[in-house]
């Protein structure tokens, strides 16, 4: 009876801490860009949130191109720092690049693309009916999209699904919550010479979506937490 008990304590111990260490998936609530290329007639400067969208990307590009001020993505998420009881050993953004309005991509030519960390959320903080000044999504763009905020940055290298490394970002999500920088990003190639540069990412709320991957935050389970609970179990079978 005892050792029937035991066995049944270790399973249990060792089911609990595999379910803390299933990998969090946190899908995008709300993506779009700004670009140059919106004209003030549109009075809609941030574009791409509508649901069911016509915009099957939200597209990234030089801080100039073709002449014109260039196009950045963002990206908000619904984070909740209650659900995590430490910092995560790693987290991912992911998401898939797909063709674009400029130039794609390629292993002889990538794009290095940023992503910035942000103190506020952009549909909060902008007047996007507004083409210039104050409260406008070109202040905004010029204060938060810096060198300074970048998180990550990656080499894209074509179309396809890539990921950014935002550890320590996420750590700061869930260390201090929303109070230094919202639970947003925003997406640049400020770091990338070439002045021609460009990129796009597969937009959540277009109404051609198939089985594109849509961006994500992804947290994988602790390989520590992972390894103890295997090892409860065995050690529980080989006490059967």
């Amino acid at each position: 009876m005892t050792s029937r008990t035991f066995v049944s304590g270790g399973l249990i111990i060792a089911a609990a801490g595999l379910a803390a260490a299933q990998p969090a998936e946190i899908p995008v609530a709300r993506d779009y860009m700004s670009s140059g290329f919106f004209f003030p007639s549109s009075q809609d400067f941030y574009r791409g949130d509508e649901s069911s969208s016509i915009r099957s990307a939200n597209r990234v590009s030089s801080p100039i191109i073709s002449g014109i001020t260039g196009e950045n993505a963002y990206f908000e998420f619904d984070f909740d720092g209650l659900g995590f009881t430490e910092p995560v050993q790693q987290a991912l953004f992911r998401v898939e690049v797909v063709p674009g309005f400029f130039a794609d991509p390629t292993p002889g030519n990538p794009a290095e693309v940023s992503l910035h960390s942000l103190s506020a959320d952009p549909l909060d903080a902008v007047d996007d009916t507004i083409s210039s000044g104050p409260g406008s999504w070109l202040e905004f763009r010029a204060n938060e999209i810096t060198t300074g905020s970048i998180v990550s940055t990656t080499s894209v290298t074509g179309l396809g699904v890539f990921d950014w490394d935002i550890t320590d970002l996420v750590n700061e999500w869930i260390t201090n919550g929303d109070t230094n920088v919202a639970y947003s990003l925003a997406a640049s190639t400020l770091l990338d010479p070439d002045a021609e540069s460009s990129a796009a990412f597969v937009n959540s709320t277009w109404n051609g979506l198939t089985d594109e991957v849509t961006a994500r935050i992804i947290i994988p389970a602790p390989a520590s937490a992972l390894v103890f609970g295997l090892a409860g179990l065995t050690a529980a079978r080989r006490r059967r």
